[in-house]
């Protein structure tokens, strides 16, 4: 049968947090649009059995999993030629789908195989690859082994087709060879294998969005070294965008990439599509939210701002927030200076972080990190005098991190403050229970009942 719903598929999705602020940012649009928009369902894949687990189960997907919004498969980039959604039950084969696929492989290609191969005067090698390490691999865990590698060439001469069955690989790297002059090629085979797979699930088509660290221009491919692996507990190389980039062109399709030479980041919208240039509304957003001001832009803009943390004012605080589309993680980074700041903070200031408090919370996609969101929450908004909003905080800090003096205490405090006695006394019985014999506590055990009292007595005198 014909789907009637497009899919946007994600390969490799890892913990599902860009899944999540998509749907964040989405939604309102999807809901609230003039035009009228077909039904969809994001497709989070990966071929860890354990991140379909995580996903399956964090909070912050449910509703849209119940929606119909969102559905889980495991996908081998090497092998896999149809989905199989896992709350739908539904399988996605060739052509069933009557809507174009929407792929979205952010931080993907980078750590999926590659050919590599060597260009000298018209004649190619494959690039063979030994690994050394002087560490012992029973002592080392694997990021430190992978740290300790030591990376040796060799080299074999490499004859035509080298991708049997597969013309259009061996007609993108003839191109190479007849065009780059000498110099190391990462040619990212089974990436381009994975879309053409991927492609045949639509009837209309595949519209491919990646970032990533890469190169898509190709001059800058000519006179590159031996590559080397960039290391973060894992590894991962650089991707060649400029081989996406002719596939899509030798397929028919259209390619979109920044103007310009990116500092960090490169992203790429591929058009596997008929009459492609016909999408004027896609191709003035790429214009508009990569070519002339994209990530790569605002990731360099954070970097700045991050040298200058300790000097801002309230006002530009928030207006990073804003324009980080209320991340919590710059929040945190930010929030020392903010404290710093509360002493002199105006009414609208006031106001204004009290809005944003909320808008970070609803963006945050928790992962179990050491620092407590929560909890920086509910102490920014105990500062600004919010005490209820701080105590609907405090206790999602307990429900995510378990009980704690320092929440319990915060609510019950909280309790004081808004003259709610019998829910002080209730939560002061609660950290007695946990902690008797915890002599630190005794302070605030004795503050607690000196407040309580106090409020007590105004109860009797009124």
């Amino acid at each position: 049968p014909v789907a009637e719903e497009p899919r946007i598929h994600r390969g490799g999705a890892g913990h599902g947090r860009l899944c999540y602020h998509f749907f964040k940012h989405f939604e309102k649009y999807y809901e609230h649009s003039a035009l009228p928009l077909p039904p969809f369902c994001y497709v989070l894949s990966d071929f860890t059995e354990a991140n379909l687990d995580f996903w399956k189960e964090h909070p912050r997907l449910q509703p849209y999993l119940s929606l119909g919004w969102l559905d889980i498969t495991h996908f081998d980039v090497e092998s896999s030629s149809e989905l199989t959604l896992a709350y739908s039950g539904r399988t996605i084969t060739a052509d069933s789908l009557a809507q174009p696929l929407i792929v979205i492989a952010n931080y993907f290609f980078d750590t999926i195989p590659q050919e590599l191969f060597h260009i000298e005067d018209g004649a190619i090698a494959h690039g063979l690859l030994s690994l050394s390490s002087e560490a012992d691999p029973a002592a080392s865990t694997p990021g430190e082994l992978i740290d300790s590698l030591q990376l040796t060439y060799d080299y074999a001469e490499a004859t035509a087709p080298l991708y049997a069955q597969e013309p259009f690989l061996d007609e993108l790297v003839e191109g190479y060879r007849q065009r780059l002059v000498s110099s190391h090629l990462l040619f990212p085979h089974v990436g381009l294998r994975c879309l053409a797979r991927l492609r045949q699930l639509s009837q209309q088509g595949l519209l491919l969005l990646s970032a990533d660290k890469g190169e898509h221009h190709l001059s800058n491919l000519d006179n590159q070294p031996a590559p080397r692996l960039t290391t973060h507990g894992s590894f991962s190389l650089n991707v060649n965008y400029h081989a996406f980039s002719a596939y899509c062109t030798q397929q028919g399709g259209l390619p979109l990439f920044p103007g310009h030479q990116q500092a960090s980041l490169d992203l790429g919208c591929l058009l596997f599509l008929a009459e492609a240039d016909s999408y004027k509304e896609t191709l003035n957003a790429y214009l508009r939210f990569v070519n002339d001001y994209g990530p790569d832009d605002y990731f360099s803009l954070k970097k700045l701002i991050e040298q200058y943390f300790d000097t801002l004012s309230v006002r530009d605080i928030l207006a990073t927030l804003r324009l980080s589309g209320y991340d919590a993680r710059i929040f945190q980074q930010m929030l020392p200076r903010l404290h710093e700041l509360l002493p002199e903070i105006s009414g609208n200031e006031r106001w204004g972080l009290f809005q944003a408090s909320h808008r970070i919370w609803d963006t945050y996609y928790p992962l179990g990190e050491e620092n407590d969101l929560a909890f920086a929450l509910g102490q920014l908004l105990f500062s600004l005098e919010f005490y209820q909003e701080a105590i609907a905080y405090f206790e999602l800090s307990l429900k995510i991190y378990g009980e704690d003096a320092g929440s319990l205490y915060n609510i019950a405090l909280c309790h004081v403050i808004l003259d709610q006695v019998t829910e002080a006394t209730s939560v002061m019985e609660t950290l007695r229970l946990l902690h008797p014999d915890d002599e630190a506590l005794d302070a605030l055990y004795e503050q607690l009942r000196v407040s309580v009292s106090e409020a007590d007595a105004v109860q009797a005198a009124v």
